[in-house]
């Protein structure tokens, strides 16, 4: 038995932007699907681990349908169990369960602790279980997690993947703004605990490339343009000295977007749901030169992560 695990899919992205609705059911159509018809066995099932949609207050009902009938076409491949998130405190993933099949329904949600699931809103380590693996969808730390190293967490909540240890956040099926592009889904073996990582190289990958020299330029993947949504920054003093060239070279890829500044710094992509807001805090600390408040930060530090 295989639990095929997908998270964050986060339908009605950039408020219900055609462009990435598009992407994100051309994944599942073409790609996700074809997949698990090929791949999935009789006893597996599929758990999604909450945040189906963007949006946890309303969403576009020409969506709602559409993301209807996609959990019905893999609810007719295998079990689908949904794992209640962040996104899902409206009580959306209900309509989704009201789907049925003669007369049993093909979806089934987990809005309550049972078994080895444990949905957003619920304590993690009140209800662990002696079972070797346990899907959750909370925000505690995952050096909380490490304590208990018998047990493999697959964790929601967050659009980027991570691996640590005994904790693995599965993160978004595809990319978004602003987030790392190794995203896919997990797989995960009950009888020989093995899980595997299923990297999405099918979706467009987002990317902004900052210019600060025209030979940059003529070194880029023209493939990789066309096939992705790429981005550009050009610094304004190289497009004032040679600014026929340069028209001429961009013209060549089939960019996202062309920005021109005179302050061109390369930017880090961050993921805001995802940052160690424990860390930025202690470097701040840190730099106040105060050792008395740095003691008080970790003593309350120390009894938030106690009462999970």
């Amino acid at each position: 038995m295989k639990y095929w695990i997908i998270s964050n899919t986060k339908f009605g992205y950039k408020n219900n932007s055609k462009e990435w609705s598009q992407n994100m059911f051309d994944y599942f159509e073409n790609h996700f699907i074809p997949f698990i018809k090929k791949h999935t066995k009789p006893g597996d099932k599929l758990i999604h681990l909450g945040n189906i949609f963007n949006s946890s207050e309303s969403v576009n009902i020409e969506l709602l349908l559409t993301v209807e009938d996609l959990f019905v076409k893999m609810s007719n491949i295998l079990p689908v169990i949904i794992v209640d998130g962040y996104n899902e405190k409206s009580n959306i993933s209900k309509i989704l369960t009201n789907i049925n099949q003669i007369g049993e329904p093909l979806v089934e949600r987990i809005n309550y602790v049972t078994k080895e699931f444990i949905p957003y809103g619920h304590k993690v380590i009140d209800n662990l279980i002696d079972k070797g693996y346990m899907f959750v969808n909370s925000r505690i730390d995952k050096d909380v997690l490490k304590k208990y190293p018998e047990i493999t967490f697959f964790c929601g909540y967050q659009d980027d993947r991570l691996e640590e240890d005994n904790v693995i956040y599965v993160g978004a099926p595809y990319q978004f703004d602003k987030t790392t592009d190794d995203k896919g889904f997990y797989v995960y073996d009950v009888p020989t605990k093995r899980y595997k990582f299923v990297k999405n190289n099918y979706s467009p990958k987002y990317n902004t490339i900052t210019i600060t020299n025209i030979s940059q330029i003529e070194e880029l993947d023209p493939e990789y343009i066309d096939k992705n949504k790429v981005s550009v920054i050009v610094d304004k003093k190289l497009v004032e000295e040679k600014k026929i060239k340069i028209d001429i070279l961009l013209s060549k890829y089939n960019f996202k977007s062309v920005n021109y500044t005179n302050d061109v710094q390369k930017e880090e992509l961050v993921d805001s749901s995802s940052m160690n807001m424990e860390e930025l805090i202690r470097d701040k600390i840190k730099n106040s030169d105060n050792p008395e408040l740095m003691s008080e930060f970790e003593n309350i530090i120390k009894i938030y992560k106690e009462k999970y």
